[in-house]
């Protein structure tokens, strides 16, 4: 046993030199390379939302937070295209409220324009009045949730 043992240890060397040169072979990944970047997400279509003081259309604070968040994103990819659609409740006459929420949705348009990061022909406007409403009512009826833009970026 001895001699099989003065045998093993007299390879230990050459062995121990061998693992050392592969480990030092040029072209070799090394264990402190960084993992390539994740992929860029990206999203298909994305919804915004702002909401309006009932016969307004005047845009608040958290509108043009929101304004400014939908600009920063479009920005950011070069083929986006904006949809701003402009709605009301049913409080009023359907004719005042088809203009009301063509109004809604020209501020949004005019406001995200000014901040000169998306040109115009980026950006499309459409208006329902009270045809499309999120939530149902009947005529006169205010609903908060109904006086809003809807922005699609897509």
């Amino acid at each position: 046993m001895s001699k099989r043992f003065n045998k093993l240890t007299a390879i230990w060397p050459a062995v121990a030199l061998l693992l050392l040169a592969a480990c030092t072979m040029p072209g070799r990944q090394t264990v402190n390379t960084p993992p390539p970047p994740p992929p860029r997400a990206t999203a298909q279509a994305s919804v915004y939302q702002l909401t309006f003081a009932s016969g307004s259309y005047a845009i608040d604070a958290a509108g043009h937070r929101t304004i400014e968040d939908v600009s920063s994103v479009v920005d950011g990819n070069p083929n986006a295209v904006v949809t701003i659609v402009g709605r009301t409740d049913a409080t009023g006459n359907a004719q005042a409220n088809m203009e009301l929420s063509q109004k809604r949705a020209a501020a949004v348009r005019d406001e995200l324009i000014a901040l000169g990061k998306i040109p115009a022909k980026r950006v499309d406007t459409a208006w329902t009045g009270e045809m499309k409403q999120d939530v149902g009512t009947y005529n006169g009826v205010p609903e908060a949730r109904n006086r809003v833009v809807d922005i699609y970026i897509h």
